[in-house]
C-alpha cells in the first residue's frame, strides 16, 4: 500500500511536467487540465516548484499566441495560479503578483466575461489577505463603475457596503487619485540609477511602494527589455531618459504609457541577458543586464564609473552612488577583462553608518572593527600581492547590500571579500566561519544570513525562491574553493598566537551582500562579537592584523590552485 502511494504521487509530480515535445507549442487544454490536477492535490501543492512550473507554461503560451482566442483565460488562470500559490505559500510578494496578473487580465481584456472575476479577486485578495482595505475598496469600485453587469459586480457591493467608503471617486479607468499619504496613494517611481562597467549594467528603480513588473523582452533590430508599472505615477523630479551607451545598454526610458500604467524600457545594442529581482525596505527594482559591448569601438574603451566630482583619493562606493547628473565625471578604470590573473580585489567592510551591526557585551560596534580590520587587508594585499584594491567604504557610511556587490561587478573585480564579526544569543558562542552564496542548508546559516541581511528568517526563506535564477551568475565552485582557502588560513594561522580558536568550517547561505557578484566572492566572519573574549580580539590591533595576513595568505593559497596569479 506505501508502495503504490508513492508511485501514484510520483506519478502526480510527473503528471506536471511537461514532456520536451510540450514545452514549446502545447494547447492551453494541455495546460488547463494540469492547473486543474495542481489545484485537486495536496500533496502536489506544497511544492512551490509544482506551481512555478505551471505558471512559466501559462506564461509562455500568452507570449506565443497573443492573438489566440483561449490568451485571455490563460492570463486569467495564470493569476490564479500565483492566487493558489500565494496562498499555499503565505508569502506577501506572491499575494502582491497575483493582485498584479489580475488587473493585468482584466487592463488587456476588458470586455471579457473574466475580467470581473480577476478584479474580484485582486479586492479579495487585497481586503482579507494584505489588509488593506482602501486598495480593497478601489478594485471592487472599478469593478462596479466599469462592469456593472457582470455576475461578480453584486458582491462586489456587498463588500464595498463592509469597507470604508473610497473618499474620492475613481475616474474612467478605475484608478483612485488619493492624498499624498493615504493607504491607497499610487506608488511613485522617484528616481532610476545605474552603474556600468565591462560586459555589466545594473538599473535601479527607486519606489515608495511595492509594484509587480513583469518583464517581456523584444528581439530583433531594436531589442529592448520593458516593463509596465500599473498605478504607478512619475516623480516630477524625476529624469525620464538616461542615456548609458556602454555598448551593452543605449538608455533607460520611462514614461506614462497611459491612465493605468507607467512604462519603463531598457534599450539594448544587441539581445543581451538580464536577471530582475524586486526588493524591500526600500522598495526597488533591479535589473542586472550581463553581455559584452557590442561594437569594437565601445569594447577597446575602458570601463567608466560615472560620478559626481568627488574627492579624488576616496574612490569607495558611497561616492559614486548619490545621484544621476545630466553631465557627469568619468573616473577612469584600467580593463582587464580579456586577460587572466587575480588584478583587482574589492574588500568590502560590512554594514556602517546608520547600520551598527551587531554590537558587543563592552558596546563594541561591528561596523567599526570591520572597517579597521578592511584597511588592514586591503593595505596587505597590495604590498604582498601586487594587485589593486578598492573598499566599498573608506568611513563609517550607510550603504546597500545589493550596491556593495554592484560596485565589484562595475569595477571588473577578480575576488569579492566581504568582512563581518558574528554574533549569536548565547555569550559562549565563538570560533571562526566563512561563507560563500548558496541556498541555506541549515537553520545556523539562515540565522547568520538573516541577522546580516538585516531581515527575518521568513525573509531568508523568501529570498530562496530568486535564487535559482539568479545564481547561475554567480561563481559558487570558485566561491566555495576560495572560502575553505581563506578558512584553513586563518585557522592555521591564529591558533600559534591564541587559544580557544576554533573552527567552525565554510558554509553556505543566502546573504545579499553576496548576491549577483560575477566574481568568487564570499563573506567572512572574523570572530563573535558577542563573546567578550573575541570581542577584545576583534578591537586589537594585533588580531586585526593577523588575520588580514590570514586572509592575504589565503587568497595567495587560492590563487596557485587555479594559476592565476598576475602580479602589477
Amino acid at each position: 500500500m506505501i508502495l503504490i502511494r508513492f508511485s501514484s504521487i510520483l506519478l502526480g509530480l510527473l503528471l506536471l511536467i511537461p514532456a520536451p515535445s510540450a514545452i514549446a507549442g502545447e494547447s492551453y487544454s494541455v495546460i488547463r487540465n494540469d492547473y486543474h490536477r495542481l489545484t485537486k492535490s495536496l500533496q502536489l501543492q506544497r511544492q512551490r516548484s509544482n506551481w512555478e512550473q505551471l505558471l512559466k507554461r501559462f506564461d509562455r503560451f500568452v507570449k506565443e499566441n497573443p492573438k489566440h482566442p483561449d490568451a485571455e483565460k490563460a492570463l486569467y488562470l495564470q493569476a490564479r495560479t500565483w492566487d493558489g500559490l500565494s496562498r499555499a505559500s503565505g508569502n506577501e510578494e506572491d499575494y502582491r503578483e497575483a493582485i498584479s496578473h489580475y488587473l493585468e487580465m482584466a487592463d488587456r481584456y476588458p470586455e471579457s466575461y473574466l475580467a470581473d472575476d480577476a478584479l474580484f479577486y485582486a479586492g479579495q485578495i487585497a481586503e482579507t489577505q494584505l489588509h488593506d482595505l482602501p486598495v480593497a475598496a478601489r478594485y471592487y469600485q472599478w469593478l462596479v463603475e466599469q462592469l456593472p453587469n457582470g455576475d461578480m459586480a453584486t458582491e462586489a457591493r456587498k463588500r464595498l457596503a463592509d469597507l470604508p467608503p473610497v473618499t474620492e471617486p475613481a475616474n474612467s479607468t478605475g484608478h483612485v487619485e488619493q492624498r499624498e499619504g493615504s493607504l491607497a496613494s499610487s506608488p511613485r517611481l522617484e528616481k532610476i540609477r545605474y552603474w556600468s562597467g565591462p560586459e555589466y549594467t545594473r538599473v535601479v528603480l527607486d519606489l515608495t511602494a511595492p509594484v509587480a513588473a513583469n518583464p517581456h523582452l523584444l528581439k530583433g533590430d531594436r531589442p529592448r527589455l520593458y516593463f509596465d508599472l500599473l498605478y504607478t505615477d512619475l516623480s516630477p523630479e524625476l529624469q525620464t531618459d538616461i542615456p548609458i551607451l556602454n555598448g551593452l545598454v543605449q538608455r533607460v526610458r520611462a514614461s506614462r504609457f497611459d491612465e493605468q500604467r507607467t512604462r519603463v524600457v531598457i534599450d539594448f545594442y544587441t539581445q543581451s541577458d538580464y536577471k530582475m529581482v524586486t526588493l524591500e525596505d526600500p522598495f526597488r527594482i533591479v535589473v542586472d543586464v550581463q553581455g559584452a559591448p557590442s561594437r569594437p569601438a565601445e569594447a577597446e574603451r575602458r570601463a567608466e564609473i560615472r560620478a559626481l566630482p568627488e574627492v579624488q583619493a576616496d574612490d569607495s562606493i558611497a561616492n559614486i552612488l548619490t545621484k544621476v547628473p545630466t553631465k557627469q565625471a568619468v573616473l577612469h578604470v584600467p580593463q582587464q577583462s580579456k586577460q587572466t590573473g587575480i588584478r583587482l580585489i574589492v574588500v568590502d567592510a560590512g554594514h556602517g553608518g546608520k547600520d551598527p551591526g551587531a554590537i558587543g557585551p563592552n558596546n563594541v560596534q561591528e561596523k567599526t572593527v570591520t572597517l579597521q580590520m578592511a584597511k588592514r587587508l586591503a593595505a596587505k594585499l597590495r604590498s604582498e600581492l601586487g594587485v589593486k584594491v578598492l573598499m566599498t567604504r573608506t568611513d563609517d557610511r550607510y550603504l546597500e547590500l545589493h550596491d556593495r556587490t554592484a560596485y565589484a561587478n562595475r569595477v571588473g573585480a577578480d575576488l569579492f571579500i566581504s568582512l563581518h564579526a558574528n554574533a549569536s544569543p548565547s555569550g559562549r558562542a565563538y570560533g571562526l566561519e566563512t561563507y560563500f552564496l548558496n541556498l541555506s542548508k541549515n537553520n545556523q546559516a539562515a540565522e547568520v544570513a538573516a541577522r546580516e541581511n538585516g531581515t527575518s528568517l521568513q525573509d531568508v526563506t523568501n529570498l530562496e525562491a530568486i535564487l535559482f535564477d539568479l545564481m547561475a551568475n554567480a561563481k559558487i565552485n570558485e566561491s566555495s574553493r576560495l572560502a575553505a582557502e581563506l578558512q584553513q588560513a586563518m585557522v592555521a594561522g591564529l591558533r600559534p598566537h591564541y587559544s580557544r580558536i576554533k573552527d567552525l568550517g565554510v558554509r553556505q547561505g543566502p546573504f545579499h551582500v553576496l548576491l549577483g557578484a560575477t566574481m568568487p566572492s564570499v563573506l567572512v566572519e572574523t570572530a563573535f562579537i558577542s563573546n567578550s573574549r573575541e570581542e577584545h580580539r576583534l578591537s586589537n590591533r594585533k588580531y586585526q592584523e593577523r588575520v588580514a595576513e590570514a586572509i592575504v595568505k589565503g587568497v595567495k593559497n587560492f590563487a596557485a590552485t587555479v594559476d592565476q596569479v598576475a602580479r602589477r
